[in-house]
């Protein structure tokens, strides 16, 4: 049977203590900064390069449509 005991709040700790370990996990907050920014950049070309693909795909099928229409107007007889 385990029992719970709870902390008071006399019982934490009120100022900082920094913790001794493994100095090779920590990183500078330079370089996290850089390479949050460098994912940003990646993210954000990878999705205008792909609105523009996509882009380029409507305006080929949009003209293609505008043909379509012009070739069934000039070839429907005329409104009486």
């Amino acid at each position: 049977m385990t029992t719970l005991t709870q902390e008071t709040p006399s019982d934490r700790a009120t100022t900082f203590q920094a913790v001794q370990g493994n100095g090779t996990e920590q990183y500078s907050g330079g370089t996290l900064l850089v390479v949050a920014y460098a994912v940003l950049w990646v993210v954000m070309f990878a999705w205008v390069a792909l609105v523009w693909r996509k882009q380029r795909a409507l305006d080929s099928r949009l003209a293609d449509l505008e043909g379509v229409i012009q070739k069934a107007s000039k070839d429907a007889p005329p409104a009486k």
